[in-house]
C-alpha cells in the first residue's frame, strides 16, 4: 500500500465510479482497478460493493475512507511545508579568498546580498588561493574566490574579474621615472612576494624565468599593507593589482604598468563539479552572476 493507492480509492469513493476516477486520475481504469483490488487483498476487507450501475462504499469502505482523506491531506501538508522550509532563503554560506582581494569591491557586494537574503550568514575565510582549491575540493568551503585560472575537470566557476600587476617601487628607484617596466629590467631588484600559497607566488615567478633570471626574493607576505610598507621602506619591489593601487596611501612609492610580459590578477569564483551546494550557497551564486551580467555589482570587469 502506498500514498497512490490511497487517492486512487478516494477518487473512486467520490466519483463513485471506476471510469470516471481512471479519468480524473489520467490513468487507465484496469491500473484503477487492480489498485483498488490490491488495496482490499492488503486490508483484508472489500471497500466496495460493485455493480452494473455504480459503486458504493461498504461500511468498511465508509471507515478506511475516512482515514485515508487524513493520511492523503497529511502527506499533501508535508510535501507542502517541506517545499515552503526549503525555498525559505536562509541558512549559511561558507567562502574563503586570499587577502589580497580587493575588500572593498566585496564588502558592498556581500552587502547588498546582505539586504535582500537578511536570514543567510555569510561566513569568510582569509587563504591564499591554493589553500581555497584544497578547501573547496574537500568541502570544508563552499566557495571560493581564486586568483587564477581554474581547473575546469575538478570545479565549476565564472570570472569576476581580470586585472594587470603593476610594480609598486620606491621614488628614489631610477626606474620609478619609467612610464612602463619590463619584467627584465627588474632582474637586479629585490622582490617582495606573495607567500607560497598564492597562486601569484608561482605566476610571478615563472614568468621571471621565462625572461631569463630568478627572482631575488627578500620578503614574502600575504598583508597587502605590510608588502607596501617594506617597499616603502626602500627594500624592494612589489606587485598589485592595478585597481588596488589606486588606493596606495604612502607617499614615497609609486605604481607602474608592467608592459613585457603582462602578468595578470585573474578572479573566478569556484565551486566544487557534482558536489552538493546548499539553497543558499546557489542564491548566492546565481546573485553574483547576474550582478555580473546586469553590471549591478560594484566589481568591473
Amino acid at each position: 500500500m502506498d500514498i497512490h493507492h490511497l487517492k486512487y480509492f478516494i477518487e473512486v469513493a467520490r466519483q463513485k465510479s471506476f471510469s470516471k476516477a481512471a479519468v480524473a486520475a489520467h490513468v487507465s481504469q484496469s491500473a484503477i482497478s487492480k489498485m483498488i483490488k490490491d488495496l482490499e487483498t492488503d486490508l483484508g476487507v472489500t471497500l466496495f460493493n460493485r455493480n452494473s450501475k455504480s459503486v458504493q462504499l461498504t461500511d468498511a469502505g465508509v471507515i478506511f475512507l475516512g482515514q485515508a482523506q487524513q493520511v492523503v491531506s497529511m502527506f499533501n501538508n508535508l510535501t507542502t511545508e517541506f517545499e515552503n522550509e526549503f525555498k525559505l532563503e536562509k541558512g549559511r554560506i561558507l567562502i574563503g579568498l586570499p587577502p589580497v582581494t580587493e575588500a572593498t569591491v566585496f564588502a558592498q557586494l556581500l552587502g547588498e546580498f546582505r539586504k535582500k537574503y537578511p536570514q543567510i550568514d555569510i561566513e569568510l575565510y582569509e587563504h591564499g588561493s591554493k589553500n581555497v582549491e584544497l578547501r573547496v575540493q574537500e568541502g570544508t568551503l563552499d566557495i571560493g574566490v581564486v586568483c587564477n585560472i581554474p581547473d575546469d575537470a575538478v570545479y565549476e566557476s565564472f570570472s569576476l574579474t581580470n586585472d594587470p600587476l603593476r610594480v609598486i617601487i620606491h621614488l628614489d628607484n631610477p626606474l620609478s621615472r619609467l612610464s612602463e617596466i619590463d619584467l627584465k629590467d627588474l632582474a637586479n631588484e629585490s622582490f617582495v612576494i606573495y607567500r607560497d600559497d598564492f597562486s601569484l607566488h608561482d605566476e610571478i615567478i615563472d614568468h621571471c624565468k621565462m625572461v631569463g633570471f630568478q627572482p631575488r626574493i627578500i620578503f614574502e607576505t600575504s598583508q597587502r599593507e605590510l608588502m607596501v610598507q617594506t617597499v616603502a621602506a626602500n627594500l624592494g619591489i612589489a606587485f598589485l593589482p592595478s585597481k588596488l593601487c589606486a588606493e596606495l596611501s604612502s607617499k614615497s612609492v609609486t605604481s607602474i604598468p608592467l608592459a613585457s610580459p603582462q602578468i595578470w590578477h585573474q578572479m573566478s569564483v569556484i565551486w566544487k563539479k557534482g558536489r552538493y551546494l546548499s539553497h543558499a550557497a546557489q542564491l548566492w551564486l546565481s546573485f553574483a552572476k547576474k550582478a555580473l551580467l546586469q553590471g549591478e555589482s560594484v566589481i568591473d570587469k
